[in-house]
């Protein structure tokens, strides 16, 4: 049994067999720890954390009145093995310096599902002015054939929208040419040729880094966020410290107002 979210979203990326994938209680969430204390890093869409409305930069204070852990908050610790469980967990966070405590259950899977349900959820398209906007969140792709579906499902909804928001923000799994292929003219079919924004920031690594090294390089595609883990310098800048006390996501924002400019 792990200690931590990010090695079991590791396991369960690494491993070949789902019978042998390491499942676990999460409310789908990831965390950072920062001088002792858990801070909300991302809340997955569509969550439990998400539906308890908790957001990035919340400190999570303790769970059912004892001190808070990402993993034996809801699992039991070694060498018990994790089994679903069912209860309503009552957790006390700090938001802006004040207390506040929500109710929340768990889902039981390996951590990397969640990720991956978390994509389609993640879509959204809006208007700004007469243009519709779309926004995707690539929190979990794999090269899974049904993965890949999904994928082509959402690009196709996407054929309508004058521009593109991709967030690989916490992205985690794999990104493979057949995923290009819906981004670059390709013999795969057909692809999204509008003006895209991507959003990226130091948790933006390995694949997912990969593939935006690849698009940046066309001149539709613009780069928006903090340098990713490998140091891929975003063309246009924004941070979003993990303690700002804004409610808003300055760097979703900042691809908003770039693709109202390019208008």
């Amino acid at each position: 049994m792990f200690d931590s979210l990010a090695a079991y979203l590791q396991a369960a990326l690494t491993s070949r067999r789902a019978d042998r994938q390491q499942r676990l209680n999460h409310i789908g969430i990831a965390v950072a720890s920062v001088e002792g204390r858990y801070l909300v890093s991302a809340v997955l869409d569509n969550a439990p954390a998400s539906a308890a409305g908790l957001r990035r930069g919340d400190r999570i204070i303790s769970v059912n009145g004892e001190p808070f852990h990402p993993v034996y908050s809801f699992n039991p610790r070694p060498p018990a093995t994790p089994e679903p469980d069912r209860r309503i967990f009552r957790l006390i966070f700090s938001r802006g310096g004040a207390e506040q405590e929500v109710a929340v259950s768990t889902v039981f899977n390996n951590l990397f599902d969640s990720y991956r349900g978390a994509v389609e959820a993640s879509v959204q398209q809006f208007n700004l002015g007469n243009k519709v906007i779309g926004y995707v969140r690539l929190w979990g792709i794999s090269g899974n054939a049904n993965d890949l579906v999904v994928l082509q499902r959402i690009m196709a909804d996407f054929r309508t929208t004058s521009s593109l928001i991709v967030d690989l923000r916490n992205a985690a799994g794999y990104l493979g040419p057949e995923h290009l292929a819906l981004f670059l003219p390709s013999d795969f079919g057909d692809y999204y040729s509008n003006s895209l924004t991507l959003i990226v920031d130091q948790t933006t690594a390995g694949a997912a880094e990969a593939f935006a090294r690849e698009l940046s390089q066309l001149e539709r595609v613009t780069s928006v966020g903090s340098p990713t883990a490998g140091g891929l310098q975003p063309e246009l800048p924004a941070d979003w410290p993990l303690d700002s006390r804004s409610p808003n996501d300055p760097q979703f924002e900042a691809a908003l107002g770039l693709l109202a400019g390019l208008f």
